[in-house]
Order: structure tokens, then C-alpha cells, then sequence
């Protein structure tokens, strides 16, 4: 039986996950593939992280480039993550006409032509099935399932942090400072959560789903990104008193002239099928042409769920090794380099959700809705809830359809205005699937 020969770099929670399964699952591999893969090499800087572990010591590298510039290793796996060193070792490994699998999505999601371009003249290829939803096949779906579809939009939750704690504020009534410290406790979230909760982590992940999708180079730096650390209680309560729950959303649109690309917090209706994604969960829902509507759901993130999408990996990697032939599907537009305009956000229309907290004093709601007129702004629903003993009372509304920028320049005049007493929280609304 031919020998597949793998090295790992990068031993943390992922790495470990990877190679526990390899070793427990390595006959279910060999003999679905019909070849022996063996983990030969591993290395990690931290050589702390391989107590615990029976390995053999002769298996441990001092450094990555012992792994990367082995003739015998056919297949790198990179899981360090961050941009420097991983890139320097997944051109190098690629250069020296080895498979890469990688998990690295901020290094993906920025770097993939230039990445892409060299394993293509290298005469190898790139597997990055654990980059987005973890062990959700939706980089499977996209590259392979859909190849002949014209995908229309692409809406998800693929962030497990964010929608912990959404999730727990909705079902539990409690904050976002306290369901960020139940995030924390549970695992969830890492000590530095910005990168989560700011919503980073899910525009570095869109970026990939949507360059494959709309067949483009698009960066994190050509999406819209709001985060969640502004949501208050209130208006997670608001909003579940109008039939809707708020959920950190990934959205890609083809719109034929440009596309649409966002992460933001939304309000979807309670039967929208994301409004039940809950706790670490993560889910994405495509629209495409010919397949029409698909579903994925599933752990995005853990060690487990990670290091399925990174054997899966290892499977399609294997195959390329065994029929050359294979190859060229993965070589074929993996991300294709065409231009696509990307709409401004400004330019959006939606209905949106609009908290204002304002002094409680007669003329006040006469005086926002005025201006909301004045921008063009049409109200669809009111709630005023007062307070006792309080300086501040929050006035919710629901829009109809207007253009954010016309929201935008509404909102700016009412919060200047006296009666005004915080700045006013904007939420979108999703109504659509």
C-alpha cells in the first residue's frame, strides 16, 4: 500500500485534535483512500504542549524548516495561524512542491491570490476546508457542489463567540458583559474576545466564502464590519417584543452591478431558520441558482470539529497525490482574480431598528419622527416604554425600506438634538429566508 507522508506544524488545540484523530481514525483514512497516511514529522515552538502526549521524540522537529524541506514529506499542515511565520512556511512548503492544508484564515482571507498563485505554478494545491465552519463542509460546497451555480447571496452565522452571547442574552435576560463572562468560563471566548465580538473573525471568514462564491479577490478590508458590544439588553428585549431575536450576521449579495458584502448585527424574524442557531453553533444559508436554497449547520469551531475539516483535507490532498489527473480541479479558479465592485454600505437599503433614549418630556417623539421625515425615513412601528424616576426613556422604532445613508444622516441630526440623552443604537433588519 503507497505511504502518504504528513508533516504538522503547529501543536495547539487543533494541532493536538488533528494528530489524536489521525492516530484514531488513520485506518478509516487508509482504507477509504486505499493508501497509508502517516503523521512523520511534527514541531512546534512550545515544546511544552506535547506532554501528555505518547509521541515518539524521533517524530518532534526543532523547527518548521526541518518539516518544510524534507523530500520525503508530501503533505504540510500549517496550524500555527497569524500571518508571519505561516506564510513564509506555506510558500516554502509549496515551493518545494509540497500539498498545503491550512487552517489560517486572517492569512486566506488576505493573502490567497498571491498563495494560490504559487502552489498553481508549483504544480500543487491548497486545502483549507477547517478555515471557515470548522468541520461544516462549506468550502466543499462552494469550490466543488456549487462549481456549475450561480450563487445569489450568502447569509450566516460564523462566529461561535458572538452568538454565545447573543444566544444567552436572548434566552437568559442578561447582559453582554455578563454572557461575555459565562463565554469565557464555558471556553467560548478567548481572553482577548475583541477580534470576535468586534466582528473581525467573521469578516476574515466571509472574505474567503465570498471570493469563491462570486468567483473575486475580496479582502477583509472590503466588507462592512460592526460588531456586538454596543447590543444592550434592551434591545435584545425589544426586539423579541416585536417578533424578532438579533443575531451577528455574515452577509454576501450579488446585486449583478456590485456586491454587496457586510457583517453586522441584524434582527431576523423568530422563524427565520438562523434565528435558531444557537450557543457556539454556526450556520450559513445559500441561495444559489440552480440548487436553490441550502442549509449547512453545524460546531464551527473545537478541536474536534476543526480537525475533521482538516483530515477531510488530507483526503483531498492524498488524492491528488495518488491521480495526478485529480489535481487540476483544484487548480482551476480555486480564486479567481476578476474585479467586482463592492456596493458602499451607505448605498444599502434595508428596514432597520432604531433605539433612541431621550428625555421624558411632551413633543419629544413629534420631534424625532420631523426629522426622520425630513431624511426620508418612513416609520413602521413605534413602542415608547416609560420609566419611573429615570432622566432617560428609550423609543424604538422600526423603518420601512430606506437607504442607510438617508438613516444615517437622520440619525446624526436627532442625536445632536437636547432631548437626546445617548447616542442612538441602529440595528438592521433581515426578513428575507
Amino acid at each position: 500500500m503507497k505511504q502518504i507522508k504528513i508533516g504538522l506544524i503547529g501543536f495547539g488545540t487543533i494541532g493536538s485534535a488533528v494528530y489524536s484523530n489521525l492516530k484514531k481514525n488513520s485506518s478509516i483514512l487508509s482504507a477509504n483512500l486505499g493508501a497509508k497516511v502517516i503523521l512523520k514529522s511534527l514541531c512546534d515552538r512550545d515544546r511544552s504542549v506535547f506532554k501528555g502526549f505518547k509521541i515518539n521524540k524521533k517524530l518532534i522537529k526543532k523547527n518548521a524548516y526541518e518539516i518544510i524541506d524534507d523530500p520525503e514529506i508530501d503533505i504540510v499542515i500549517e496550524l500555527i495561524g497569524g500571518i508571519k511565520p505561516a506564510k513564509d512556511f506555506i510558500l516554502k512548503s509549496l515551493k518545494n512542491k509540497k500539498y498545503v492544508i491550512t487552517a489560517n484564515k486572517a492569512l486566506l482571507s488576505v493573502d490567497k491570490k498571491e498563495i494560490f498563485n504559487v502552489a498553481r505554478d508549483n504544480g500543487v494545491a491548497v486545502f483549507f476546508e477547517a478555515s471557515v465552519l470548522a468541520g461544516v463542509p462549506i468550502i466543499k460546497v462552494l469550490r466543488e457542489s456549487l462549481i456549475a451555480n450561480s450563487v445569489r447571496s450568502i447569509k450566516g452565522i460564523i462566529n461561535g463567540t458572538s452568538n454565545y452571547i447573543l444566544s444567552a442574552m436572548h434566552d437568559k435576560g442578561i447582559n453582554f458583559k455578563v454572557a461575555l463572562k459565562e463565554a469565557q468560563e464555558k471556553g467560548y471566548a478567548e481572553r482577548n474576545y475583541s477580534l470576535d465580538v468586534d466582528g473581525h473573525d467573521s469578516a476574515h471568514k466571509l472574505a474567503i466564502l465570498s471570493s469563491l462564491a462570486f468567483n473575486c479577490d475580496i479582502k477583509p478590508n472590503n466588507i462592512y464590519v460592526e460588531g456586538i458590544s454596543n447590543i444592550s439588553h434592551y434591545d435584545v428585549e425589544f426586539a423579541k417584543e416585536f417578533g424578532y431575536c438579533i443575531k451577528l450576521l455574515a452577509v454576501a449579495k450579488d446585486h449583478k452591478d456590485s456586491i454587496e458584502v457586510r457583517v453586522q448585527p441584524a434582527l431576523l424574524p423568530v422563524r427565520h431558520i438562523l434565528s435558531n442557531v444557537n450557543e457556539a453553533y454556526n450556520a450559513v444559508y445559500l441561495k444559489s441558482d440552480l440548487a436553490r436554497d441550502i442549509f449547512l449547520y453545524g460546531q464551527g469551531a473545537g478541536g474536534s470539529s476543526t480537525s475533521s475539516g482538516v483530515l477531510s483535507d488530507v483526503a483531498d490532498a492524498a488524492g491528488c497525490i495518488l491521480d495526478k489527473g485529480s489535481l487540476k480541479a483544484y487548480q482551476v479558479n480555486a480564486f479567481s482574480h476578476s474585479k467586482r465592485k463592492i456596493r458602499p454600505a451607505s448605498q444599502i437599503e434595508s428596514s432597520y431598528y432604531v433605539r433612541f433614549m431621550a428625555v421624558d418630556t411632551p413633543g419629544v417623539l413629534a420631534k424625532i419622527s420631523g426629522i426622520l421625515a425630513k431624511h426620508k425615513v418612513s416609520i413602521a412601528s413605534v413602542m415608547q416604554k416609560s420609566r419611573d424616576r429615570v432622566k432617560a426613556v428609550p423609543i424604538i422604532m422600526l423603518t420601512h425600506q430606506v437607504k442607510e445613508s438617508d438613516l444615517n444622516n437622520a440619525i446624526n441630526e436627532i442625536d445632536k438634538q437636547k432631548i437626546i440623552m445617548s447616542r442612538s443604537v441602529v440595528i438592521k433588519m433581515e426578513k428575507e429566508g
